[in-house]
């Protein structure tokens, strides 16, 4: 037969085992957590890593984007936080509770002692008698706390929903900014073709002049001039292919992606603009700013973020007004010294009769709290309504301008080849002909930029108002482009 003394030993290490292995999971992640941080905290060098993004469409550069962006994952470790703060609220929940399991508070403990006889300090000795081991098993109940508990589940669900929203409102931020700058690139590269075409067009009329000085039907300083204008003309497409190296560099910080995968060539693979084709990604819209402010004060993840931060300073003046109130628990314990068992139960009320007004006053800041909760929509909504405003203006004027650069290439190129046309035979002067060239370069210049302008407006829309974007990749070449 076992002892009492070794059964309660069993008894309590089966107590014990069970509190390790209930928490042997947290620490495990925790111990992992340190050890994936533990280089960056030590400042170690970063490993190289090689992605491959060569001709992917803009909805795929987005979905990498939002899967690898440092920010993104900081917004979804703060949903993370939240959910976890709202499981340690609920821990205390009273009895009087959806969760009343979580109202029970156990504790237990293990002693043992030895004291030595009574004696005077001059004949004191270090030798002991045999000491007795005791335990303790303490149960504590939350009965009721007057609404403390659920006003501040209230407030911490509130502060889960923002969370989550703020996730939503970092991803259409990293769409917009990758999408701005994906259309930047394309700008830049199709700006760089007819930085490149005016090269080829001035090296053509400079070879025109220089035969037709060696035939004496052209004057030396027609020649300088043609050369003056390559020159130049050089000079642009260089200036051009910097901000094709520009734009590829934004392009890769907007992706999350650093300077150990390569330069913008290496993941982004070769340009492919063309001075007489586009890519579409989104749709034409004609939405007014007034209907699209109407949709994004429902749908915008900003707007949603500023009403439950109203709703969970709501949930906290409910709290603060709750913690006036008194709070009412129950105890009991169970003792054992060796061989001797007893247990004890009782009953608290406990009621603050003064506290320097320190509850009061929490009562009136959190009124002040949510009266500047209120005032922060207020002004998030203002300043929705001022960035949606902006945003549907430049679509507009894009789109006019758009139309405006097509009918302009249309001109200027029927004016470049009737030109060069009157040149050839000498009826057209090489000032005309270079004047020729220009508005005709201008003009491819233009229409690229206020496409792209339009393009960029119509994302800025989309993560404004919130709504989901719709990716077309449509490639619209010649007279379709307006």
């Amino acid at each position: 037969m076992p002892s009492k003394r070794s059964s309660t030993a069993s008894l309590w290490g089966a107590v014990a085992a069970a509190a390790a292995v209930a928490g042997c999971a947290a620490v495990r992640d925790a111990r992992m957590a340190q050890d994936a941080a533990r280089p960056a905290g030590e400042g170690g060098a970063a490993s190289a890593r090689k992605v491959a993004l060569a001709g992917e469409p803009l909805e795929s550069l987005v979905a990498y984007a939002i899967s690898n962006r440092p920010s993104m994952v900081s917004a979804r470790l703060a949903v993370d936080d939240a959910r976890l703060a709202l499981r340690e609220i609920s821990s205390d929940a009273p009895i009087v509770s959806s969760t009343p399991w979580n109202a029970v508070d156990a504790r237990a403990s293990l002693a043992y002692s030895e004291a030595s006889r009574r004696a005077q300090f001059s004949d004191a000795k270090w030798k002991t008698r045999r000491g007795d081991p005791s335990a303790t098993l303490s149960l504590d109940l939350l009965v009721w706390d007057f609404g403390r508990n659920s006003a501040r589940a209230h407030a911490q669900c509130e502060s889960v929903i923002a969370a989550e929203r703020a996730l939503d409102k970092e991803g259409l931020a990293v769409f917009d900014e990758v999408a701005a700058a994906h259309f930047a690139l394309l700008q830049n590269e199709a700006l760089a073709e007819v930085a490149a075409t005016n090269v080829m067009m001035c090296a053509e009329h400079l070879k025109q002049e220089e035969d037709r000085f060696e035939l004496g039907e052209t004057r030396n300083l027609d020649v300088l001039r043609a050369r003056l204008d390559l020159a130049r003309a050089n000079e642009t497409a260089v200036s051009a292919s910097n901000d094709v190296a520009t734009a590829g560099a934004n392009l890769m910080a907007a992706l999350g992606i650093d300077a150990t995968a390569g330069g913008f060539r290496e993941v982004l693979g070769p340009g492919g603009e063309s001075i007489d084709a586009v890519t579409r990604v989104f749709k034409a819209t004609t939405t007014t700013a007034a209907e699209a402010f109407m949709f994004a004060r429902t749908n915008s993840p900003a707007v949603a973020v500023a009403r439950a931060k109203v709703r969970a300073a709501s949930a906290q003046v409910d709290y603060a007004i709750a913690d006036l109130a008194p709070s009412l628990s129950a105890s009991a314990s169970l003792n054992w010294t060796d061989p001797l068992w007893y247990w004890q139960w009782g009953l608290d009320a406990v009621q603050s009769l003064f506290t320097g007004w320190k509850k009061t006053t929490a009562v009136e800041r959190a009124k002040v709290a949510l009266e500047s909760a209120a005032s922060s929509l207020e002004s998030e909504e203002q300043q929705l309504s001022r960035s949606i405003e902006l945003a549907v203006a430049e679509r507009d004027s894009a789109a006019e301008a758009l139309a405006t650069a097509a009918e302009s290439v249309r001109q200027a190129r029927e004016n470049l080849e009737t030109v060069a046309s009157q040149h050839d035979v000498g009826d057209a002067t090489r000032i005309d002909y270079a004047d020729a060239v220009s508005a005709y370069v201008e003009a491819l210049g233009s229409r690229v930029k206020a496409f792209y302008r339009g393009q960029i407006a119509e994302a800025k829309i989309i993560g404004l108002t919130g709504r989901e974007p719709e990716f077309a990749d449509e490639r619209i070449t010649g007279g379709d482009i307006k």
